[in-house]
């Protein structure tokens, strides 16, 4: 085995040398080099794509990449691509809801403060990811509005048949057909308006993408996502303390 003060001795460069370098054996045990997930992570982490070296200050990261790969894709493919997210957002956000709230024992803390972040944040999580890894998918601002709205009545309706047929017993209602209409008209467009706040944010962050084909940072969409919250929160505060059926 080489020593490693003769291997990496500048003598031994091997443009310093005649014939075939002769690599460190023990190289060959080594694990290969580490590659990104995809490609977007290999075009962020890879010096290749140094502004310095494409001489692309205007867009330092991914821009170019973006409008490449937007080349590629059909106007049919990222509609489907945005449906399928939209659906995706929405039972993920209810799995993710009942699997907190049997952790925790206190229903008041729950319902107040952790479901309306859990929820928000699970509602527009189809979308974050086509920002995230798939952003030469996104080609207009009414991708995030449409697939915030179908994400929306998903969960609401899943929700809604959870409480009214499940959670909610209707020898305590007064009147079952009102509590009904309640939740099918005054939750629902709770969802739909919350969801829409964070969409806003998300949107943001899209423009902002497409000015400087800069990788995104979802801190710039946390005023939206944290008044979509708040909102969220309060409401579910309210009826709450007013009547817990609700």
């Amino acid at each position: 085995m080489v020593k490693n003060d003769d291997y990496f001795d500048i003598r031994n460069e091997p443009w310093l040398n005649e014939g075939v370098f002769k690599a460190d054996p023990s190289e060959r045990k080594a694990p290969p080099a580490a590659g990104g997930d995809d490609e977007l992570t290999t075009r962020q982490n890879s010096v290749e794509y140094e502004p310095a070296l494409t001489c692309k200050l205007e867009q330092p990261y991914i821009g170019d990449w973006i409008q490449e790969q937007r080349q590629r894709c059909s106007l049919a493919g990222n509609l489907g691509v945005t449906l399928l997210a939209a659906l995706i957002g929405g039972p993920f956000a209810v799995v993710g809801a009942f699997m907190a709230g049997r952790q925790i024992s206190i229903a008041i803390l729950y319902t107040v403060l952790f479901a309306p972040v859990i929820e928000e944040l699970l509602k527009q999580s189809g979308m974050i990811y086509l920002l995230e890894k798939k952003p030469y998918r996104l080609f207009s601002a009414m991708q995030f509005l449409f697939a915030a709205l179908v994400s929306a009545l998903i969960f609401a309706s899943i929700e809604n048949l959870m409480y009214i047929h499940l959670y909610t017993v209707r020898e305590e209602l007064d009147n079952p057909a009102d509590y009904a209409l309640f939740r099918w008209t005054v939750c629902t467009g709770l969802h739909v308006v919350c969801s829409m706040i964070a969409s806003v944010g998300l949107i943001r962050l899209w423009k902002r993408q497409q000015a400087d084909g800069r990788v995104i940072d979802l801190a710039g969409a946390y005023p939206f996502f944290a008044a979509a919250i708040i909102l969220h929160g309060l409401y579910n505060l309210t009826f709450s303390v007013w009547n817990p059926l609700f």
